[in-house]
This record gives C-alpha cells, sequence and structure tokens, in this order.
C-alpha cells in the first residue's frame, strides 16, 4: 500500500478564508510541553546558526573597522542583509524542527541543515523581509524612532509564516510572503499580542545571566511549529501499521 498524505491541523485553504482559531494559551502551554521533551535538537541547531554568524562578524570585523560597523547606517543594512541570507536556511530548518515537534516527530541537531534543500526560496523570502523593514525604519524614522520599531514589528509579525510555508508546503516566496501577510491580518491584534508576550519572556530569560534563553529560544521555535500546525496544518506520511518503520514521518 501507498503511503498517504494527511494534515494534521489547519488547513490553508481555510485559513486564507480567515477561517481559523488560535488560542494563545493553549499554543503557549503546547509549545512549553514540546520544549520539555525536544530541548537538546534546537540547542544543537542554535548552536550552528550561532557559530556561523560569530565567523560573520569577525570577518566583517577584519574587513571594515569596528568603529565604520557601529557608526555607518550603510554597513550596518550590509550586515543585517548579509546575515538574513547566510542565516535563512538554517533558520528554515529550526523552523522545519519545530514543525516536527508540533506533530510528535523527533528530530536531531543535523536537521538544522535542511533548510539547504529549499535554500535560495528561503534566502529570498530573507532578503525580500529584511529590505522591508530596512525601507519601513527608513520611511517611519523620520516621523519618531517608536514608529520606526512599530513599524519594523509589524512586518515582522505579518510575514513570520512565510518561511514555514517554503520548507514545510513547498510554497514559491512571493506566494508564502503573500499568503502569510493575508492569513495574519485575519488576525492581526491576537498575533501581535504573542510577538509582545514572546518579547516579554525574552526580556525575563536574559535577566539570569542570559541562561534562560537556552530554554526560551527552543521554544520560540516550538511556538512557530504549533501556531503553524494550527493555522495552515502540517503535512505528514501516514505509513501502513505494519510497517517496521514509525507511523507518521515527515
Amino acid at each position: 500500500m501507498d503511503d498517504n498524505k494527511v494534515i494534521i491541523g489547519g488547513s490553508l485553504v481555510e485559513s486564507l478564508k480567515g477561517n481559523y482559531q488560535l488560542s494563545l494559551r493553549q499554543v503557549f502551554e503546547q509549545a512549553f510541553n514540546i520544549t520539555k521533551s525536544n530541548l537538546t535538537p534546537l540547542i544543537g541547531g542554535f548552536l550552528v546558526l550561532l557559530s556561523i554568524n560569530v565567523v560573520m562578524v569577525l570577518i566583517l570585523m577584519n574587513v571594515f573597522s569596528i568603529e565604520s560597523l557601529q557608526t555607518s547606517i550603510k554597513l550596518q543594512y550590509f550586515s543585517s542583509i548579509l546575515q538574513a541570507v547566510i542565516s535563512a536556511p538554517l533558520l528554515g530548518g529550526l523552523m522545519l524542527m519545530g514543525i516536527k515537534h508540533s506533530v510528535g516527530i523527533g528530530t536531531k541537531s543535523a536537521d538544522v541543515f535542511n533548510g539547504f534543500n529549499v535554500m535560495f526560496p528561503l534566502i529570498a523570502v530573507a532578503l525580500i523581509s529584511t529590505l522591508l523593514s530596512i525601507v519601513a525604519s527608513q520611511l517611519f524614522g523620520l516621523i519618531h524612532p517608536n514608529v520606526s520599531i512599530l513599524a519594523q514589528l509589524y512586518i515582522t509579525v505579518i510575514l513570520i509564516l512565510a518561511m514555514p510555508l517554503v520548507i514545510e508546503r513547498g510554497v514559491g516566496p512571493l506566494n508564502a510572503l503573500y499568503y502569510s501577510i493575508k492569513i495574519i491580518h485575519f488576525k492581526l491584534p491576537k498575533f501581535i499580542l504573542l510577538f509582545l508576550i514572546l518579547a516579554g519572556l525574552l526580556l525575563l530569560a536574559i535577566i539570569p545571566f542570559g541562561l534562560g534563553l537556552i530554554w526560551m529560544l527552543p521554544m520560540i521555535y516550538n511556538l512557530i511549529g504549533v501556531v503553524y500546525r494550527e493555522v495552515i496544518g502540517v503535512t505528514v506520511i501516514e505509513k501502513p501499521k505494519n510497517s517496521s518503520s514509525d507511523n507518521i514521518s515527515a
């Protein structure tokens, strides 16, 4: 018997019509519980991401002076774009790990490299998102610095589902960005509240010498996975019961 693809959770078609529910209390509870049993793989993935970013910073410091990196807006924008491009495949891998965890599929740290399977679409999403954030920062910064921060928060929120759509569903970059914007706008206040809660939790995690980040950073990606499952649904393969392998796999 052939493997059968099934969707666990929501529906992309229905979510594009605004027909989905999202309980913040439930997604936070589920993300917390999932993180308890899936902490190590994501920590390993983050260490890979951190190492690559450290190398990038060291290279930039060797090419440019520290003073120029701190004072030149153009160099800061350049480094932001470069970081987005380099990190995109790994961030996609982390998001896919969180998505797998949301449906009970285990992962290993090496899964962070799975984003390289769709490297160019992920880079395109990251590049467009970063450029939009930079443009918004410049335009709204003319009004007031705080307005610029709000604009960047808004862009981050409305595009958060784009990378998961690329890495899990294989949606093209432009469609993924459009779908994310459309879906999230149906319940924008709830998504903004979710991000504000996350920001508060991150601040608390930093207080004890940053040790709380060991838990909080993996939980963020598990939370994204749970939200994605609830809103869009996760495609899994249901295997025959007499199969020697797991019944459900990605």
